[in-house]
């Protein structure tokens, strides 16, 4: 009996069996979730909600584990997760909206609807911010690098002082397309503006009334000093078991901060099935990408959602993490098919969850991507030795090819060393990851160029000189303090047994688990680090004497200017 009460209090699991083509009954769906579940988690454990849809139809509802360790409270439907970026959705439908009432324009500057706001050396339109292609670093990283923690009080008004206060983009808008948390604090700040309401109010009388999701809500200052009922504690793994990991400071929105249920985001899958937000059809807005960038590249990114195949198989989808949840949304619009997880447990993957689900239901429809058979052939190291050589990517790395007792590498700085095989006369591709290399000869056959290929991409890449490495002498006046103006932040430099360290803030160690970095040597004033940081170059002033730093990109921020105090 004992036994039994556990396994009711851990997991409830409400499901609404409805035919589908590919005639999955009730208890083996059922069974394949629990087993799935099972594969990350046990009894007595942060859990999560499942949701499946099959249009507006209810396949499955799942609770499993337990939303407060210390009160022993199980999840269940109406347990309240914060879903972190899967909010995204919820801002970039909102603009939609205001766009289809006539309130804005997607492709007005931002500034037309921000009174105040100082703007950027650009342009920068709201279908930028939509997209994801606006160049503004994203918040997160800025805070993380300003040495601010992510567990103090944080608002809108503090989210867009900082916008304001550092306002350098990482390039030209619709140049790349790169995640910005602080593009979509500015869409919520845009439909304040124009709608007149707060942006919680805003989704609760357009959304969340309006369907009945009576348990979504925006964490906003309103929550300030105030307990959130019914929420789950997000919660991380220790060698001492679990620890609340989840933060009740952060009260910013747009780019997430929303609370919701299994019950309520099973109301949102029907309405966008539905089309009951939009006039248009919904699923079909958000499903096929249709934004290009300066250089003609299609976006996979839509409204507040990845669009892309999976095994075939058309889909759109967004994730969510923040400190102790995760969260997965997902839909399939040709097969009428939408899977979500919300988590208070950090140790379990949301997206091996749902895509296990999702492979269970339409395993039948879906074709593995084939893998280019690659056929090894022999060379010998003088066919290989013109070759060698340092050659540069268009992002300014440096991948060295080299010969070793008959044996083809490629180092590559701050990631480390891998073997080259050859399949044709001057084509060689490793089997370590997914790239290949192709050298080209020039009309006397001088190799001065090498194309590289990853991720379906060709990356000219040009020769160039073996750098002189320093010395020990010139290295020392790298050593020193630099400052962030903006961020009011400053880093360490120093000289030690023979190589440079930079050290971070205390926010490095706490987030990512390091607070100094070792710098390799890469040519003139460019060094590399070990780790995360990527290519940081030193600047020189008129009398060659180095006055600063820059952290050339570190994904969601690029181009960080520090100066030499």
């Amino acid at each position: 009996m004992k036994k039994l009460i556990i396994l009711t209090v851990l997991i409830k699991t409400i499901v609404v069996f409805i035919g589908n083509a590919q005639n999955i009954s009730f208890e083996s769906l059922d069974h394949k979730v629990d087993s799935l579940i099972a594969l990350q988690h046990s009894e007595g454990q942060p859990g999560g909600v499942i949701g499946v849809l099959s249009e507006d139809n209810v396949v499955l509802k799942k609770s499993f584990g337990i939303k407060n360790l210390e009160q022993n409270k199980p999840v269940d439907e109406n347990t309240l997760f914060d879903i972190a970026s899967t909010a995204k959705q919820f801002t970039a439908l909102a603009i939609l909206m205001l766009e289809e009432q006539g309130k804005l324009n997607l492709d007005d500057d931002i500034i037309d609807y921000l009174p105040g706001f100082p703007g950027f050396e650009h342009k920068v339109t709201i279908r930028n911010l939509i997209h994801h292609t606006s160049g503004i670093p994203s918040t997160d990283v800025l805070r993380l690098f300003a040495g601010w923690s992510l567990d103090e009080k944080w608002t809108q008004q503090d989210e867009i002082e900082l916008i304001q206060r550092y306002s350098h983009l990482n390039f030209e808008p619709n140049e790349k397309h790169v995640y910005s948390n602080a593009g979509y604090s500015l869409l919520a700040t845009i439909v304040e503006e124009v709608s007149g309401v707060r942006f919680s109010e805003f989704l609760a009388e357009n959304i969340f009334t309006p369907l009945e999701m009576n348990n979504s809500l925006v964490y906003d200052e309103r929550y300030i000093k105030k307990e959130l009922k019914g929420a789950a504690i997000g919660y991380r793994r220790t060698n001492d078991g679990f620890v609340p990991f989840s933060t009740t400071e952060d009260f910013n929105y747009g780019g997430g901060s929303v609370y919701t249920s299994l019950d309520d985001m099973v109301k949102w899958g029907q309405a966008l099935f539905s089309s009951a937000i939009l006039s248009e059809n919904v699923i079909e807005k958000i499903s096929y990408p249709y934004y290009t960038l300066n250089d003609g590249d299609t976006l996979i990114y839509t409204y507040g959602f990845y669009s892309r195949e999976h095994k075939g198989i058309r889909m759109v989808d967004h994730s969510g993490g923040t400190l102790g949840f995760r969260s997965q949304f997902m839909i399939f619009p040709e097969e009428n098919l939408l899977v979500f997880v919300l988590l208070n447990n950090e140790g379990i993957n949301s997206r091996r969850l749902a895509m296990g689900i999702v492979d269970f239901l339409l395993g039948d429809k879906m074709v593995e991507e084939q893998v280019a058979q690659r056929t090894e052939i022999e060379l010998d190291s003088e066919a290989i030795k013109p070759f060698e050589g340092i050659y540069r990517l268009p992002e300014g790395m440096e991948l060295n090819f080299f010969l070793e007792k008959d044996t083809f590498w490629l180092s590559i700085p701050g990631s480390g060393t891998f073997q080259l095989f050859a399949e044709s006369e001057n084509e060689f591709f490793l089997k370590a990851f997914n790239a290949q290399s192709k050298f080209v000869k020039d009309v006397e056959g001088n190799v001065n160029e090498m194309i590289w290929r990853e991720g379906g991409k060709d990356y000219i890449s040009p020769r160039v000189e073996k750098p002189v490495p320093p010395t020990a002498r010139e290295l020392e006046k790298y050593a020193g303090k630099y400052h962030q103006t903006e961020l009011d932040a400053t880093y360490t430099v120093k000289f030690e047994d023979g190589t440079l360290i930079i050290y971070t803030p205390e926010t490095f160690m706490k987030y990512l688990g390091f607070s100094s970095v070792g710098l390799n040597h890469m040519r003139d004033d460019i060094f590399v680090a070990e780790r995360w940081l990527g290519m940081l170059e030193f600047t020189r002033n008129e009398e060659d004497k180095v006055n600063g730093l820059v952290l050339r990109n570190v994904g969601r921020l690029q181009n960080l200017r520090l100066v030499k105090l």
